[in-house]
């Protein structure tokens, strides 16, 4: 199974005019894709194929090329791509769908290139796509599963909206029917995994009427009453 896929633009400005900002905000650009093919991907629990754990894709002023390189830890794949655009001013004033879909086009490409030297099923890459695109590249999900109150008259959930550009997360009660009752924001955050990552803890009923949601030190940010 594929467990990483890093888009990087970072070594543009090596190759251009590019300034770091400019890197800072097109490589944050891509996490919400990322995390939302790789989430649908898990999801499926089929076997990708091949034996590499994670894919780096790079955007550099080299022609595309495909490097393998093995070790105890992983198999990692390397794919260079020159930027199709004439400056990344130009990728970053595309709208956010159209950044969307210039990310999942650079993933499959991906898969591709890689494909021709490892078995490689891409009649299940290219289904998680049409997944991506038929939820409208909205990467919105419950993170974990959701925990019934000791009476089971009621569930919560954490409901984590991945945006381009933000990171929300919210501590939801459920009827047992599994339909919302009450929706809280619990934080919102930077979209990149270092920053909301340590904040998706769990939650926990601390009675029949009110449910907890904690932090990975355990610290409560959000208490929610039925």
């Amino acid at each position: 199974m594929i467990k990483d896929i890093s888009i990087g633009f970072t070594d543009l400005k090596y190759y251009g005019n590019e300034t770091q900002e400019q890197v800072k905000l097109a490589n944050s650009s891509t996490h919400k894709d990322v995390d939302l093919f790789l989430r649908l991907l898990s999801d499926s629990k089929l076997k990708v194929g091949g034996k590499i754990e994670k894919i780096n894709i790079d955007f550099t002023g080299n022609q595309k090329q495909l490097e393998f390189r093995s070790s105890p830890i992983d198999d990692i794949v390397n794919v260079f791509n020159a930027l199709p655009f004439n400056s990344l001013s130009a990728y970053l004033a595309l709208s956010n769908t159209e950044k969307s879909k210039f990310i999942l086009k650079y993933i499959i490409d991906a898969f591709e290139e890689f494909s021709k030297k490892t078995e490689i099923d891409m009649a299940l890459i290219n289904s998680i796509a049409e997944k991506c695109k038929a939820l409208n590249y909205k990467n919105h999900y419950y993170f974990g599963k959701l925990k019934s109150s000791k009476n089971r008259k009621h569930k919560a959930g954490i409901w984590v909206e991945h945006e381009m550009d933000i990171f929300k997360i919210y501590l939801d009660i459920l009827d047992k029917d599994e339909i919302l009752q009450k929706r809280e924001m619990v934080a919102e955050t930077s979209p990149g995994y270092p920053k909301y990552f340590p904040l998706l803890g769990g939650i926990k009923w601390i009675s029949n009427d009110k449910v907890e949601f904690f932090n990975r030190k355990k610290e409560t940010l959000k208490t929610l009453s039925v």
